[in-house]
């Protein structure tokens, strides 16, 4: 906390404005979260909305104070204070639009700006989160509602690579990626970013950077895709990254009628539930979606099976998103081939397979799930380690 006032007292002392965006420290939200479940075998939305966005005010209000002892005036503020106005789900909020007022007024008095992230507040007045990664998200949705000149994701990793570094330790790092690759990426594993802060900053054109808290290195940028770069590979098919995402969980539903699958994904979209790698056959949907959202899944399932809309549903903890992430691969059928004849030489079984133009994603073991990172990683991108 000292280290990173301290960072922050040497930007202001340069003269520059700042918002500050801050998450919970350490583990805070899961032992939030393991206290509701002490005391409750199902507690509400709202509560839970209630009782986790206290990690983030604890982090505002001790940075505030350690930016005193640095001689920095600051302002700790909660995401409703900020303005930061959401729609009325909880866990999973979208921001509508962003008020600012204080924050402005915070600026003008030169002073920073320290705003609790990952919350909001609706417009009926409820205290809300965004969902995991949400500070990320709140970070960039005040750099464009407030015209900021950049915003700086700051982690435990000098940026963004190829594979996760504490897994692949010979990972290459990306001094560059574009915004849709990076969304990918961040979908379906890579921790640095969330998938809609990246979203977020290509629409509004906020220049986002991921950098180390602990060192002064340049970062990785995330840009927008030049055509410089698109003509590198015409029409051949080259790989940005591997990931595995151990925070997701498998899904297989039989409708009980083909034409039901639209109640299936209304049901997603109200509860605002992640759906990854979908694939559609005869009656059966498989997909992706987070961990933390399984009791609400189970709750919608129960609800549409009792309704007959669905046969039967299964959901399996065990199975998760192996991915890797590039370009074209719509255009060359032997990547899929590739990463399934990757894994099986060294007997990992692939329960799932598909395949868009920007990722290739397989279902295996969560047990294997580095091995299978490792595995591909090797595959594609070792040779082509400089």
């Amino acid at each position: 906390m000292r280290s990173v006032a301290h960072r922050i007292a040497q930007s202001y002392q340069q003269g520059n404005q700042m918002i500050v965006v801050v998450s919970a420290m350490g583990d805070t939200t899961d032992d939030l979260m393991d206290l509701a479940y002490q005391v409750s075998k199902n507690p509400s939305a709202r509560e839970m909305d209630m009782l986790l966005t206290a990690g983030e005010r604890i982090s505002m209000a001790l940075l505030s104070m350690a930016l005193a002892d640095e001689k920095v005036p600051a302002l700790s503020l909660t995401g409703s204070q900020s303005g930061i106005i959401t729609d009325q789900s909880h866990r999973r909020a979208r921001i509508r639009r962003i008020l600012g007022d204080r924050v402005r007024a915070t600026l003008e008095k030169n002073a920073v700006a320290i705003v609790g992230g990952f919350q909001g507040v609706s417009e009926t007045k409820e205290i809300t989160t965004l969902g995991r990664g949400g500070s990320d998200t709140s970070a960039v949705a005040l750099a464009a509602a407030l015209g900021a000149d950049a915003c700086e994701i700051y982690t435990d990793v000098d940026g963004v690579y190829s594979a996760d570094p504490r897994i692949v330790s010979n990972a290459k790092f990306l001094k560059t990626i574009p915004h849709d690759l990076m969304v990918e990426m961040a979908t379906r594993g890579a921790g640095v970013l969330h998938p809609r802060s990246v979203e977020l900053a290509k629409q509004y054109g906020v220049p986002l950077k991921v950098k180390n808290s602990q060192n002064q290195n340049e970062g990785t940028s995330v840009i927008a895709t030049t055509a410089q770069e698109r003509l590198k590979r015409m029409e051949e098919f080259s790989v940005t990254g591997v990931t595995a995402d151990r925070d997701k969980l498998f899904l297989s539903i039989t409708l009980s009628r083909s034409t039901l699958l639209g109640a299936l994904w209304e049901r997603a979209a109200q509860a605002h539930l992640s759906i990854v790698s979908p694939t559609f056959f005869s009656g059966e949907v498989r997909f992706f979606s987070d961990r933390d959202g399984e009791m609400e899944w189970r709750k919608h399932l129960e609800d549409l099976v009792s309704n007959g809309f669905l046969q039967s549903y299964t959901i399996d903890p065990d199975i998760v998103p192996l991915s890797v992430i590039g370009d074209r691969f719509s255009q060359d059928g032997m990547a899929l081939q590739q990463v399934v004849e990757a894994l099986a030489r060294e007997n990992i079984l692939v329960t799932l397979g598909t395949a868009s133009a920007l990722a290739i994603t397989v279902g295996i073991s969560i047990d294997r799930a580095e091995e299978g990172v490792k595995i591909l990683h090797a595959e594609f991108l070792e040779e082509k380690m400089e």
